[in-house]
This record gives C-alpha cells, sequence and structure tokens, in this order.
C-alpha cells in the first residue's frame, strides 16, 4: 500500500538522505519512532502533538493502517523520496517541508510569566520534582562553580520522555529565550545524555533543545504568550506537556 505524508521536518528529510535503513523504535496511538544504529531519531505520525523538524507528518486514517502491519524493531528502508516497509510505502516527494527556526531572544519573558502563573503546579510540591529541589538545580545552573546539578533530573520517570527530561527541556527552552544557564553545564549536559542515562527519544529532544530546537507546541508559548498556547502545551503525551510546563514554570520564577 502506498500512502502519502503531509509534511517533512528539515531534520527528518536529512536522515531519509542520509540513511539506507533504520529500525522501528516505538509505537503508540499517534504514530511511530524509527532511528538508525547513531539513535538519531524519525518520528512518523499525526501533527497531535505539533510539528517537529526531525517529524514526518500523516494523517490518523494513514498511521491506524500502518499500524496493522508495523511491528517493533522492523526494519525500514530509506530513500529521499520516503520511508518502505515491506508491508507499505510512505511518499515524501509531495509534502511541505517544514523548515525550523532556533529560538532567539526575542520573546516577551514578563507576558509568558503571567501566562504561566495562572497554573496550578502544587501537585509536584511532594515529589521528586519538588519546588525546594528544582529552584536549588536552576540557582546551581546559573554557578559555574557548582557541580552538575542537572544529572538529577535527567531519565528520572518513566514513559518514552520521563517526566525529569522533559522538566529540563523546559528549562532550556526559558534558557534560550534569556540565557543564564553556565556554558560549562550546557556541555556537561550535551555529554552526559550520550551516555544511555535516559531513553533514545529525550535524548533527541534534549540534544536540539541544547541547538534551540524545539516542537511547535512548545515554541508558541514565546511566539504567542496565551492560555491557548499554554493549554495546548498541556496536551502534549500523557504528562509531558505539564512536565515542560513546570520547568518553563519554576524556570521564569526563578530568573
Amino acid at each position: 500500500m502506498i500512502y502519502e505524508s503531509s509534511a517533512i521536518g528539515e531534520i527528518a528529510l536529512s536522515l531519509l538522505k542520509t540513511n539506507k535503513a533504520m529500525r522501528v523504535h516505538s509505537i503508540f496511538n499517534n504514530g511511530f519512532n524509527i532511528v538508525n544504529d547513531k539513535n538519531e531519531l524519525i518520528f512518523i505520525g499525526t501533527n497531535k502533538n505539533g510539528y517537529f523538524p526531525f517529524g514526518i507528518t500523516i494523517d490518523q486514517y494513514t498511521i491506524h493502517h500502518i499500524k496493522e502491519t508495523l511491528k517493533v524493531n522492523d526494519t525500514v528502508r530509506l530513500t529521499k523520496n520516503g520511508v518502505n516497509h515491506n508491508d507499505f510505502m510512505l511518499m515524501v516527494n509531495k509534502a511541505e517541508l517544514y523548515a525550523y527556526k532556533e529560538v532567539t531572544e526575542r520573546a516577551d519573558i514578563s507576558t509568558i510569566r503571567k501566562v504561566v502563573d495562572d497554573y496550578d503546579f502544587t501537585d509536584y510540591d511532594g515529589g521528586d520534582f519538588n519546588p525546594a529541589k528544582l529552584s536549588s538545580i536552576i540557582d546551581d545552573l546559573a554557578d559555574d562553580s557548582a557541580d552538575f546539578p542537572l544529572a538529577y533530573l535527567a531519565g528520572r520517570g518513566i514513559g518514552l520522555t520521563p517526566s525529569g527530561d522533559d522538566i529540563i527541556t523546559g528549562i532550556l527552552y526559558v534558557d534560550k529565550l534569556q540565557p543564564f544557564i553556565a556554558e560549562k553545564h550546557l556541555f556537561a549536559l550535551d555529554q552526559y545524555i550520550s551516555q544511555t542515562v535516559t531513553t533514545i527519544v529525550s535524548e533527541n529532544f534534549i540534544k536540539l533543545a541544547l541547538k534551540g530546537i524545539f516542537s511547535t507546541r512548545i515554541t508558541a508559548i514565546g511566539n504567542e504568550p496565551s492560555q491557548e498556547s499554554a493549554d495546548e502545551l498541556l496536551e502534549l503525551g500523557s504528562s509531558s506537556g505539564r512536565d515542560t510546563l513546570y520547568g518553563i514554570y519554576m524556570t521564569l520564577n526563578r530568573r
């Protein structure tokens, strides 16, 4: 069966051109991930969670039918025109190219803070990510004499993107809008996250975040700060959006 994709991110297109094959890493309701032997990832799925520079967008009908034959660890063959599986072909030659832009220091920080301050995060008070612990981590990130503080968060939690990793993404997003993290700690995170301390999916998200590259659900908070953009971020994954927003909230209130 031949299917068409509607959009493709620049990173995904580059990976199609430079890899002959990848394997299916994980499958879920709205899509699936494929990875190469370097753990570089392409997400193939709907736009429910926004657009990703490493994503290929398909509709719900297509993912429903693809999932009928797809299995974890299946090999897919790649060309610049698409993804080939034994039971289907996904074409990208007619897909709209999603060109990502690196986040820069242009957002209205005070407006973003007002938006996120309207949300209740008291459910984090008694857990691993309580405000006191997170405040200490954020303070240490600005101190180049402090020990690397993000080891506590990286990989902490469950799922394809553990909560600690999503909080890191939120922290990094604020840092791109208003830099405060010491270069020493950014370098340490880049090295640390490559040591199999978390999931492949989280590793890819954090590596891109270090470069200022985020999903559209996250960048919308800075581009158009509003309850609507924050609510849409909350819908990301089972808890990923809320964890990311909490990271943003805590960082803005400590800076």
